[in-house]
């Protein structure tokens, strides 16, 4: 690139850094709004679609650790055949939860109209 290029993209820059700067935040907005789309445009798809894709089952959660419970896919074994990623053969020990408020458990447990509403926007 020779210099007067340079110093052509230099200035150009730096009139539309002032411009910006002057801008309020509506035109702001609309200006990055518009740039946004125009990429969107440009930019190909990133979502790759396939159909083909078979189905794997683990089968159930059938094995549970012998010291806390935990459940386990018979396939987690260690080496030495004993399940030991949740409380590391008894060493680690919880606490108990405390009980959950009263509200929450009639939220959860009964087929009240709100409690099913509740459930089904849970985790919005």
């Amino acid at each position: 690139m020779n210099l007067s290029r340079a110093v052509g993209y230099i200035f150009r820059n730096e009139q539309r850094r002032t411009e910006r700067s002057q801008e309020t935040v509506q035109e702001s907005t609309i200006r990055r709004r518009i740039r946004n789309e125009a990429d969107n445009r440009r930019r190909p798809k990133r979502v790759c679609i396939r159909n083909d894709v078979e189905e794997h089952n683990c089968g159930t959660m059938s094995e549970q650790c012998g010291f806390c419970g935990a459940v386990y896919w018979k396939e987690e074994k260690n080496t030495v055949h004993k399940y030991t990623k949740c409380c590391h053969d008894g060493k680690v020990q919880l606490p108990a939860f405390p009980d959950a408020p009263e509200l929450l458990k009639v939220l959860l447990t009964e087929n009240s109209p709100d409690a099913n509403i509740y459930r089904q926007r849970i985790r919005e």
